[in-house]
C-alpha cells in the first residue's frame, strides 16, 4: 500500500469519529490526536493514557486527546510521516525501523556500549549538551518537534528452542529489532532480518523464524512470551526512540505549557520501560532465563568491535569527532555505572 493510500483511509477514519476514544469530556480549544502503541493492558497502553492525563492537566482544559486503536491510523513504520502530516499530533517514532535516518543515534546502539537504559539515556542527554549535533535528528521537512528521546533497553534474544551457547545460533533465523542486531546475529553465523514487534510476533508463531533478538518491552507489549520459551541475557545492542508532535499543533501551545510538556520527559519514559522490563520476566519460570559462558561473552565482545570501529569512520565522514565521542561515550557509562 502507498503512503498515499494510508493518508487517504486515515482521513476517512478520522472524519469517521466512531474508532476515535476519547480521554476526558467537554468542550476543548485543541484536539490533539494519538495512537496507541499497543493493546489495553500493557504498559505502554498505560504509558500513553497517563501521559495524555497529564498533558491535559498541564493545557488545564484548554486541550483534549482522542486515541485511535494500535495500527488503525498508521502502521509502526509509518508513525513519522503521519505525525508530521497531522493525521496524528503525537507519535511515536522507533529510530531503528527507518534506517540510515538517525546516524547520531546508532552511536547509542552499538553492541555491548550500552548496559542499562536509564544510564544511557542519561549520557545521551550530556552528550547532546556537549555534541549539538547528536540532538538534531529531525528535519524541517519532517514537520515535528522532538518532545523526548531516549535509549531503550538492551535486547536479549527470546526463542523457542533453548540457546546457552553461542554456537547453538549458528543455522538458526531470528527476527531483530534493528539492523545492528541483524550484523550480530550474521557474524555468528545466523540469519536475520529487522522485524518490528507485531511481525516477529506473527513470524515466530508461524514458524517462519526461531527466535527474537529485542528488548523486554516487546516481550511484555507485543505478548511475545507467548511463542517463546527461553530467554538468553545478552544484553546487546538497545534501539532508540522519540515522541514527536506535529510542529503545528506545537506551535498553538503558549510559552508556559511548552516548558511544562518538557517537564514530563523523565517520569512519562522511566516510569514504564523500568515496569515493562520487570513485569515480562515475572512470569518466566528460573530455569527459562538462560546466560552465555564467560567464554563465550568474551568472544561475543570480540565480534562486536569492529562495528565500534566502523561507527567512528561513519563519524567522521559527517564531519564529527567519531573517536572523541565514542571515547567519551565510554567514560559516560563508566563514569554513570559508579555513581
Amino acid at each position: 500500500m502507498t503512503y498515499g493510500k494510508l493518508v487517504a483511509g486515515a482521513v476517512a477514519l478520522l472524519l469517521a469519529g466512531g474508532a476515535m476514544l476519547p480521554l476526558g469530556a467537554g468542550a476543548a480549544d485543541l484536539e490533539l490526536k494519538m495512537q496507541f502503541a499497543s493493546p489495553d493492558g500493557t504498559p505502554w497502553n498505560a504509558m500513553d493514557r497517563r501521559f495524555a492525563a497529564q498533558l491535559e492537566t498541564i493545557m488545564d482544559g484548554r486541550a483534549k486527546v482522542v486515541f485511535f486503536p494500535p495500527n488503525s491510523v498508521t502502521p509502526f513504520k509509518d508513525w513519522l510521516q503521519a505525525t508530521g502530516s497531522g493525521l496524528l499530533d503525537i507519535g511515536f517514532v522507533w529510530h531503528p525501523v527507518l534506517p540510515g535516518k538517525f546516524p547520531q543515534m546508532e552511536l547509542l546502539t552499538l553492541p555491548g556500549l550500552s548496559k542499562n537504559q536509564t544510564i544511557s539515556s542519561a549520557v545521551y542527554w550530556r552528550l547532546r549538551e556537549k555534541y549539538p549535533a547528536l540532538g538534531e535528528l529531525f528535519t524541517k521537512e519532517d514537520n515535528v518537534v522532538d518532545i523526548a528521546t531516549f535509549v531503550a533497553m538492551g535486547a536479549h534474544i527470546h526463542s523457542k528452542a533453548p540457546v546457552a551457547t553461542l554456537g547453538d545460533l549458528k543455522g538458526k533465523v531470528f527476527a531483530a529489532q534493528d539492523s545492528a542486531g541483524v550484523e550480530v546475529l550474521q557474524k555468528l553465523g545466523a540469519s536475520a532480518s529487522v522485524m518490528v514487534g507485531p511481525d516477529a510476533y506473527l513470524a515466530l508463531q508461524r514458524g517462519a523464524v526461531d527466535g527474537v533478538l529485542c528488548a523486554w518491552g516487546w516481550v511484555n507489549n507485543f505478548k511475545l512470551n507467548e511463542v517463546t520459551t527461553y530467554h538468553t541475557l545478552v544484553n546487546l545492542n538497545p534501539g532508540t526512540y522519540s515522541t514527536v508532535m506535529n510542529r503545528d499543533a506545537y506551535d498553538k501551545l503558549t510559552d508556559d505549557e511548552k516548558k511544562h510538556l518538557a517537564d514530563l520527559l523523565p517520569v512519562y519514559f522511566f516510569y514504564n520501560t523500568t515496569d515493562g522490563a520487570a513485569q515480562a520476566m515475572s512470569k518466566i519460570p528460573p530455569e527459562n532465563i538462560l546466560t552465555l559462558s564467560t567464554a563465550d561473552q568474551d568472544a561475543l565482545a570480540t565480534t562486536m568491535r569492529p562495528m565500534w570501529d566502523a561507527w567512528v569512520e561513519k563519524a567522521n565522514a559527517k564531519g564529527l569527532p567519531g573517536q572523541e565521542i565514542l571515547d567519551e561515550t565510554v567514560r559516560l557509562m563508566k563514569l554513570y555505572d559508579q555513581n
